[in-house]
């Protein structure tokens, strides 16, 4: 079974100028973070609900060589989305600035707290005894990369 990288993308991979989302503009070590991941054989998915967030991000990345998927947790069971593409959820890492983290949590995911976006106002959010739930808290997306690549 595989790897997988399940990434929230707005606030993770990407921001927006704005408050809203329009105008994303790809964080700088994001394409440098998944070239990376996927060098390691790790299944790159951006979990979000619309299919035209999926697509920018494609376009934003402009390197054809990096497979990255797209699932939308709405329409497609995450069980059934991990039995088509072989993933083990268990040994697979969601990296987030918050969004989405206790869905992942329920599954068995490991989770990767990354401090763009809203990361530093989740990690605030938490009580101390509760940092026990992140595999890792990193800098930005790069640096979750290298924290999962590490983690054996």
């Amino acid at each position: 079974m595989r790897k997988a990288i399940f990434i929230s993308g707005c606030g993770t991979a990407y921001t927006s100028i704005d408050a809203s989302r329009e105008n994303p503009e790809l964080y700088p070590e994001t394409l440098w973070a998944l070239r990376f991941l996927n060098r390691r054989d790790f299944l790159l998915v951006l979990v979000t609900p619309e299919f035209q967030e999926y697509k920018w991000l494609v376009s934003a990345l402009k390197d054809k060589t990096i497979a990255i998927f797209h699932w939308d947790m709405g329409k497609i069971d995450l069980d059934y989305f991990a039995d088509i593409y072989d993933i083990n959820i268990e040994e697979s890492y969601f990296i987030t600035d918050g969004l989405y983290q206790k869905f992942f949590q329920e599954k068995g995911c490991k989770i990767v707290l990354v401090l763009t976006g809203r990361g530093v106002q989740t990690l605030n959010s938490k009580q101390s005894k509760d940092l026990s739930e992140y595999a890792d808290i990193s800098k930005n997306i790069y640096a979750a990369a290298f924290s999962v690549a590490l983690d054996k």
